[in-house]
């Protein structure tokens, strides 16, 4: 037999090509309204990003994967994605976007709501595999590194050449703010008798270190999430990939946790795929691994519901039935904290944070409103209809009831 090869990390390109740098530097010298779009490739070139954004003025939009690679409450970060799919701070910032600068990012399905976004035709890709490059969108200059060599090296022409926007950067930090203060206040005007996930939101932010690991699932929680939870650090948001996978959130916060011991790592995952994987907060419990495990419960599968409801006006399949989540805590050994309500919130995360802080993991059941459809559920919905070759009425009425 033959020796095992050993993995040595990610394939370093061994030279910048400097005619593409060049190129890079003066489509985005030339730009009336630049943007960066951020990917996971890009998580280690935070501080790059950042300078790189302010240096231009330009909004920073992100993947879903990707969330950790530009804090969110940076005033340039402007939401994951860019299309009809985004948050309005995404959607309006690259509305104009005439060079784009994408980096660590293959343009997949979810950021792209659908490979509904508008991407320019100044497209720089910055990747460190080169089969990503010219994939999915055609680039004008395509740039194969590692993100952080590549742009400290654009950072470093731009800032030779002088080039300074300040004027544009107070007025797109200024139109961010605005758009994502008015996004907010829709949530919080969205009350009902369950959790509004803004206000769960923003009390579980209050409460969690900028360092804390948040880690999710595939569902509507997800995208919940990258609506409405700030990501502050490098690393600290964890979901599966663009092809998600349910049962992803229950063992990968144990993972986490084992590694990083010293740091708060909860989990917010939905009931079905808690199910999934939930038995598995045993190995939890045996090895003293604190995860606060927020699961937003409404007994049924709420992103395939809505995406079969937005269209046919019903709901097949999904409805879970009366899931006892207490009685998953007891099989496993975690304790259980009960969220029924807005009132609730605060006293309920605190006592789920004490708990894991003492190494016991913990299921919190957060009764949660999913009444109010997320900007990325509707819009890809509707991105998709569009595609059908359906001239009826139906058709046309499932577009406008999706634009609700």
């Amino acid at each position: 037999m033959g020796e095992v090869p050993v993995f040595e990390g990610p394939r370093q390109a061994t030279s910048l090509p400097e005619s593409e740098l060049a190129r890079a530097v003066e489509l985005l010298v030339g730009a009336e309204a630049p943007g960066l779009f951020v990917g996971w490739g890009a998580v280690d070139a935070v501080d790059e990003t950042r300078q790189l954004a302010e240096v231009l003025g330009a909004p920073v939009s992100t993947t879903l994967q990707g969330l950790s690679a530009f804090p969110g409450n940076h005033p340039l970060h402007a939401g994951m994605g860019f299309s009809r799919a985004a948050v309005p701070a995404a959607e309006n910032a690259f509305k104009d976007c005439d060079v784009l600068l994408a980096v660590g990012t293959r343009f997949g399905e979810i950021p792209t709501g659908s490979f509904g976004a508008r991407v320019p035709e100044n497209l720089i890709h910055v990747d460190i595999d080169p089969k990503v490059l010219n994939r999915n969108y055609k680039a004008k200059v395509a740039i194969e590194g590692d993100a952080k060599v590549v742009l400290s090296k654009i950072v470093e022409r731009l800032e030779g050449r002088r080039v300074r926007h300040p004027e544009r950067r107070a007025r797109v930090e200024q139109h961010i703010a605005k758009d994502k203060k008015a996004y907010r206040q829709e949530w919080y005007a969205h009350s009902t008798e369950r959790v509004n996930p803004a206000l769960f939101f923003d009390a579980l932010r209050k409460r969690l270190d900028d360092d804390a690991i948040c880690v999710v699932d595939d569902g509507n929680h997800t995208f919940l999430a990258a609506e409405l939870w700030e990501v502050r650090r490098p690393r600290t948001f964890i979901s599966p990939t663009d092809f998600n996978c349910m049962g992803y959130c229950v063992p990968a916060a144990i993972g986490a946790k084992l590694v990083n011991p010293n740091r708060q790592v909860v989990g917010i995952v939905g009931d079905g795929a808690f199910l999934m994987t939930g038995l598995e907060i045993l190995t939890a419990t045996t090895y003293g691994a604190g995860v606060a495990y927020f699961v937003f419960y409404d007994g049924e599968l709420s992103q395939i519901s809505q995406g079969q409801q937005i269209p046919y006006n019903r709901k097949t399949c999904t409805v879970l039935g009366d899931v006892r989540l207490e009685g998953i805590a007891i099989a496993t050994g975690a304790r259980y904290v009960a969220i029924e309500n807005d009132a609730a919130i605060a006293g309920g995360i605190e006592e789920a944070l004490s708990m894991a802080a003492r190494g016991q993991p913990v299921v919190v059941d957060v009764r949660i409103d999913y009444s109010k459809r997320t900007r990325f559920t509707s819009g890809v919905v509707q991105t998709v209809l569009k595609r059908f070759p359906l001239e009826t009425s139906s058709a046309s009425s499932a577009v406008r009831s999706c634009a609700k």
